[in-house]
């Protein structure tokens, strides 16, 4: 007797679900969106965007050449001008109800032409959109001039003389190209920009604790320094200061994964394990120092903000580094190999790792990954001891001592396992 087969689900149904489900949820939003702003002329929002997508997909999957589908669009399109028209009537301009029509009859194509996860990532981006109204305006309105044109010109440098730069190595002794220099300015200058816009202008002032750990993702030793100072201005008696910049040290650790992951997956899944571990550590250790701390509300960050990451004097800087940093690693590796990487690695820390990183992870070395991966530990362990430093030296005395203690026991165990780890 034959085993009996399961019947293979038809693409065309997967397809056909997809679009009714993500129609009903773009409809949905709107729908929650109408609600929430108290909108009263409006030309439907759940079932209409549904039967929007079912249109759009039938009507592209018949039409060989297009041309029923661009008919369609044609026909919405002049219902929804007319409909617009009607509202501008009323004295009303806003255009969420048509982008959002827009937005379901393009579903169905889509789900037939691109990958699922596309069309998720789709949805739920035009969601966000739709429901970080408030959010979007507020940065809009807090956000400088001149970081706005700061912000352009560095798309203009990272999306149009990037890919124009060259891909050979800059010289014999300098294992980089140009290309690869500006790719490292862009991706440790797009990271820390996150950190920068959260703690400038999305959570500013909610509390020294949480304005330490978002500073990790922009740089854990800026914050380490910038709370350090500001503990002299608090109760003596207070461990906050000492919790936020633990916490910084560990949104240092998922922020190296993440770059040696856009570069090197391999390495990031084998670096994984040690990083999560010592975050891990970090926070635990930050919850123990907070929690004999008064019951009273955190005080208010009124720390100056950092500096604007994509600076362009910022991430000249940076190429610099990175450049200088790479022939050094090359000629180390050439004359030193093993011995002479760990000590240059130790070095790098106790500066600013960022560019040695990148230069480690760009470079066309013939070290092996794991070597690598090692000296980035190390780094690591070195900058914890640098941070450590600054924060006996500048803090207050109290949270100064309670926060080099876990530092330096990151520190060590970071060089630990850099030196003698598998």
């Amino acid at each position: 007797m034959e085993p009996s087969t399961t019947p293979a689900v038809p693409p065309l149904l997967v397809d056909f679900l997809l679009t009714v489900l993500m129609s009903f949820l773009l409809g949905l939003g709107l729908r929650e969106y109408y609600l929430f702003s108290h909108k009263s002329q409006v030309y439907g929002t759940t079932r209409t965007c549904t039967f929007i997508g079912i249109i759009g997909f039938v009507l592209f999957r018949i039409g060989e050449n297009g041309l029923l589908y661009l008919g369609g669009m044609a026909v919405l399109g002049t219902l929804l001008a007319l409909y617009y028209h009607s509202k501008l009537d009323q004295q009303q301009v806003g255009m969420i109800g048509i982008l959002m029509a827009l937005l379901s009859y393009l579903v169905g194509p889509i789900a037939l032409e691109l990958p699922d996860w596309f069309l998720i990532l789709y949805v739920i981006t035009a969601l966000f959109v739709l429901n970080a109204k408030e959010k979007i305006h507020l940065l809009t309105e807090k956000m400088a001039r001149e970081e706005i044109i700061t912000l352009a010109r560095f798309l203009v440098l990272s999306g149009v003389i990037l890919p124009l730069t060259p891909r050979e190595p800059i010289a014999d002794f300098v294992p980089v190209s140009l290309h690869q220099t500006w790719t490292a300015v862009v991706v440790i200058s797009g990271i820390s920009y996150l950190g920068y816009l959260l703690q400038t202008y999305l959570l500013k002032g909610q509390g020294i604790l949480l304005t330490g750990a978002i500073g990790g993702i922009y740089s854990s030793t800026a914050a380490t320094v910038v709370v350090a100072r500001h503990s002299r201005q608090l109760d003596a008696g207070s461990s906050q200061p000492a919790a936020a910049i633990i916490l910084a040290t560990a949104l240092m650790y998922p922020r190296l994964l993440v770059i040696v992951a856009i570069f090197n997956p391999p390495l990031s899944l084998h670096l994984a394990p040690c990083f999560m571990a010592l975050s891990a550590i970090c926070a635990g250790w930050a919850f123990l120092v907070i929690r004999d701390h008064d019951s009273q509300g955190l005080p208010a960050a009124t720390m100056a903000a950092p500096p604007n990451p994509l600076e362009l004097s910022s991430a000249l800087l940076f190429a610099a580094l990175f450049v200088a940093i790479s022939a050094a690693n090359q000629y180390i590796l050439a004359e030193y190999a093993h011995t002479g990487l760990q000590w240059m690695s130790f070095l790098a820390g106790l500066a600013d790792i960022d560019p040695f990183v990148m230069s480690l992870l760009q470079g066309n070395y013939t070290a092996p990954s794991l070597l690598i991966g090692k000296a980035i530990a190390i780094a690591t362990g070195s900058n914890n001891l640098l941070k450590a430093c600054y924060a006996l030296v500048l803090g207050e005395r109290r949270s100064g001592r309670l926060a080099a203690t876990a530092l330096t026991v990151l520190g060590a165990l970071n060089l630990a396992w850099g030196i003698w780890g598998d």
